[in-house]
């Protein structure tokens, strides 16, 4: 027999975690597909379970674990490591890694890395030594194994919150980006603030998996393990014939699969029982829970919570205001925290513009109505009651029509006629076999309308039920309309306007022929007459409906917003784009979030013409939102652009530090083996992402990402993207030669002379690198020759290559045409009043020094530098014999150290 751990599966053996893992499994096959995305030299990207309390966030985190010991690939290149599901001894980064080590020699039943924290934590008093150590414990392992480590962490958000220093949550995010060598895996009950919040670490950092409730199929699954698991041969019997029961608290937990599997141990010890009698044995069972949740809010959030949970319908805010006797602002600032903390989610209503609220878990609610409301307990045991009975041995499809007829001609309140619909609605729409199946909706719908009211909640819970069918027309408008699409892909606007136009009469709902008639009037310049065909698409298309039609609509408002750009209504755009929100969904297929995500991009750059910069930065942030970075690479090229755009934008505000968070997120988003355009935007992006580092006086990490920016470009790239990618290069040989760092410069501009040989800065900075490491190596001097005449043959025109063709020559003992060279580039307009930037003094100084004192003499009269290099001119007058005037007391003493300097260059 196998063990259940419902609180504890980190205590099943691997066999028993293995055979009880029946659910998940695609979230599970999309973990272990990321986990062999991960290069090794390059950031991991990190994951994070989200889901309520009993979702299996733990028992999916370990099954993971385990997946990687048994798969030989991963086993070889990763060592998982579990964290205890309490961490209450963190307090700050250093306990962090103190607590890998530990629970490092638990994963690989080797002391030392348990005593090797031990000793730290003894040795060691300052806790920021004592985390640098720690972590470089953890390396040591990984240098040692070969294995990079796997860190699986519980309960995330409660450790974050735990870290007593802010400046510890930016610490473990920069190692975790400087250390590919360790992937943090975490869980969590709810999207919290340190993820949410853009101004937090951890924003943006995490791939996250919600894990929502089981359906039916699921259910079944793990209940028919568990009977397998305890040798139960009567358990199938009796789930076929208590499916009632099971359904009804499987719908009214959520599907919670820890509640479910209570649920079902109920079943065995009360096969007698009821489905109700279950229910409140599970809530007494979770009381404790309940209670400790709801007494870690302050005390005006429970009191809104408490009005919340006990109303059971979903509230406006103004409702929840008067019920709570708060006044607006403090009872909607009370919501907001609550559903930032998952207590509460937001609803929308078909046909209501304003957002309803309700309990973010539904079994809290159960718990409140059957702790405090006594006429909800009521409704709620006629609800258990009717659940029961449905979902029983009755045959569904004979009380289909029964059930409709009892609600037109018995009493019932609008409340319980809205449950017995939404819950009959459900099944009749899945009951294919059913020949009556969309007649029954349609009498449900006009039943619902005419009882309840046009805004009724269920109305869209029907339409949704039935949203199948709407897939099943949407194939016949592509049926429809495809002689249509050919015109207009053919350039043939005018008779594809003719063939959409003929379809919309005989069917005014086909949104593809309104799409198609929209974009041949534009095509045609009559924006005017496409206005209204775009407008008029929405009408027919809900944001319940399937992806397929809700892309028409995104379509429709994409059309609509062109239109008003083009007729100088930029308000009207943006009143359209806002619209397009309500049709896309984070979960739904890529191409329609692509749609939406090239729609808001469109947005910010529309709000951005009008001057408002921080409305454009909020709108690209949205877009992020709508896309993974394992999305499809046109989706990926939206997102990326769209925060390009940001990074952009926040860099002209002097905004340096979030750019630079923006621009580094991209990075998540592309490869280097995507297509051009998406490689293009991501090299853009890190070469931006250098120069606002630059300006941050982070010159190192500006090194990076320009080296990283470099990787996104190919030699048989078009010149569009080579010759930016040879200027971001030759900046980095730039900052590097700064650095003193000439063989790292000399190897950036090789790169950048390899992807761009045209281009002259990478020609010169080249010859620098070069002359400055050898300038007594005369085989070396000659390849600096080479590459500055290189970037003179290049830029004739150019001053620094001239100047640094003058210098190694010099070096090399070709005065004369070193003093050309630099005559050469003093004369070019510009190089004039730049001559002390870039280095002319040391270059005048050493060709004085070689005899050249008379040239350079009529050179510094010539370029007129006589003022700027006073010092210069006295000191090469005086190193001819000629007489000089009485100096101020500075500058004498600086003629005296040019003329210093005159005998240590000669010697």
């Amino acid at each position: 027999m196998i063990r259940r751990r419902l609180y504890n599966p980190a205590q099943l053996t691997p066999d028993e975690l293995k055979a009880s893992f029946v659910a998940r499994r695609e979230t599970l096959a999309d973990m272990l597909r990321l986990l062999g995305e991960q290069a090794p030299d390059r950031p991991c990207q990190h994951m994070l379970l989200i889901g309520p309390r009993g979702m299996g966030k733990t028992t999916l985190g370990l099954r993971f674990l385990q997946a990687v010991k048994e798969t030989p690939a991963f086993a070889a290149a990763w060592q998982p490591v579990a964290f205890h599901e309490e961490s209450y001894e963190i307090g700050d980064l250093a306990d962090f890694w103190l607590a890998a080590l530990r629970h490092l020699t638990r994963a690989t039943k080797e002391p030392r890395w348990a005593d090797k924290a031990e000793d730290l934590a003894r040795d060691e008093s300052d806790t920021e030594r004592l985390a640098a150590y720690a972590l470089a414990a953890l390396l040591d392992f990984r240098q040692e194994s070969g294995k990079r480590l796997i860190l699986f962490v519980e309960n995330l958000d409660l450790i974050f919150e735990q870290l007593r220093d802010e400046r510890d949550g930016h610490t473990l995010r920069a190692s975790l980006l400087e250390h590919p060598d360790i992937l943090l895996i975490g869980s969590a009950n709810a999207v919290f603030d340190a993820i949410r919040n853009h101004s937090k670490p951890f924003y943006e950092f995490f791939r996250l998996f919600f894990l929502r409730g089981l359906g039916q199929e699921d259910c079944l699954r793990i209940l028919e393990a568990l009977a397998e698991h305890e040798g139960r041969n009567e358990f199938p019997d009796m789930l076929n014939r208590e499916r009632g029961r099971l359904e009804t608290i499987r719908r009214l937990t959520g599907g919670n699969p820890r509640l479910l599997v209570l649920a079902c141990r109920m079943l065995i010890e009360s096969p007698l029982g009821t489905a109700f009698e279950d229910l409140e044995r599970l809530i007494d069972e979770q009381t404790p829970y309940f209670k400790a949740r709801i007494e870690e809010l302050p005390v005006q959030a429970r009191k809104v919570f408490h009005c919340l949970a006990e109303r059971w319908t979903p509230m406006l805010a103004r409702e929840l205001s008067g019920a709570a006797k708060l006044s607006s602002s403090h009872a909607s600032a009370q919501l907001r925290q609550l559903v930032e903390k998952g207590y509460a989610k937001e609803v929308r209503i078909t046909g209501e513009k304003r957002v309803r609220y309700e309990v973010g878990d539904r079994f809290y609610n159960i718990y409140y109505l059957l702790r405090f409301s006594r006429r909800g307990r009521h409704r709620l045991e006629r609800l258990v009651a009717f659940l029961h009975d449905l979902f029983g041995s009755t045959g569904l499809r004979s009380i289909y029509p029964a059930n409709l007829q009892a609600l037109r001609t018995r009493t019932f309140t609008d409340g319980d006629m809205s449950d017995w619909l939404s819950v009959l609605a459900g099944y009749v729409a899945g009951d294919r076999e059913f020949a009556v199946r969309e007649d029954w909706g349609r009498q449900a719908t006009d039943l619902a309308r005419d009882a309840i009211g046009i805004n009724a909640p269920v109305l869209g819970e029907i339409e949704q039920a039935f949203v199948g069918q709407r897939s099943l027309q949407f194939s016949g408008f592509v049926a429809s309309t495809k002689r249509s699409l050919k015109f207009w892909e053919a350039g043939r606007f005018a008779e594809a306007e003719t063939m959409s136009r003929k379809l919309l009469k005989g069917m005014p709902e086909n949104v593809i022929a309104r799409v198609m008639l929209g974009n041949a009037l534009i095509q045609q310049q009559r924006f005017r007459d496409a206005q209204p065909v775009f407008r008029q698409i929405t009408e027919y298309v809900n944001p319940h409906d399937p992806p397929e039609w809700r892309g028409m609509a995104v379509l429709g408002l994409s059309g609509e917003a062109l239109i008003s750009i083009e007729l100088e209504r930029p308000e009207a755009a943006i009143a359209a784009i806002e619209r397009g929100s309500a049709y896309v969904q984070p979960d739904d297929p890529p191409h329609l979030r692509e749609l939406a995500a090239k729609l808001f991009r469109f947005h910010g750059h529309a709000v951005a013409r009008m001057g408002q910069s921080e409305n454009a930065i909020a709108v690209w942030r949205r877009v992020a939102e709508y896309g993974l970075p394992d999305d499809p690479e046109a989706l990926r090229l939206q997102v990326c652009m769209a925060l390009s755009a940001k990074g952009d934008a926040l860099n002209e505000l002097g905004r340096h530090d979030e750019a630079f968070s923006t621009l580094e997120s991209i990075s998540r988003y592309s490869h280097v083996d995507d297509p051009e355009e998406l490689r293009y935007v991501a090299f853009k992006a890190l070469a931006d992402e250098g120069f606002v580092l630059g300006k941050l006086e982070r010159h190192e990490d500006a090194i990076v990402a320009w080296r990283l920016s470099s990787e996104y470009v190919l030699a048989g790239d078009p010149i569009e993207l080579r010759r930016p990618a040879a200027l971001v290069l030759s900046a980095e040989g730039r900052v590097l030669s700064f650095l003193g760092k000439y063989d790292e410069s000399e190897s950036a501009c090789r790169k950048a002379t390899g992807i761009e040989p045209t281009y002259v800065e990478a020609w010169w900075i080249l010859a620098a690198a070069i002359f400055e490491q050898n300038q007594d190596d005369d085989a070396r001097l000659a390849e600096a020759e080479d590459c500055a005449r290189r970037a003179v043959e290049l830029g004739p025109q150019n001053a620094d290559a001239l100047h640094m063709l003058s210098d190694v020559l010099a070096r090399r003992g070709g005065w004369e045409e070193a003093l050309e060279m630099l005559e050469r580039a003093l004369h070019i307009d510009g190089a004039r009043d730049n001559g002390a930037r870039f280095g002319v003094a040391t270059s005048l100084i050493r060709l004085v020094r070689a005899g050249q004192g008379t040239r350079v003499k009529q050179l510094i009269e010539d370029a007129g530098l006589v003022e700027r290099m006073e010092p210069l001119w006295h000191a090469v007058k005086s190193q001819l014999g000629e007489q000089i005037e009485p100096l101020p007391a500075e500058i004498m003493d600086t003629v005296t150290d040019v003329k210093r300097k005159f005998v240590e260059e000669r010697h």
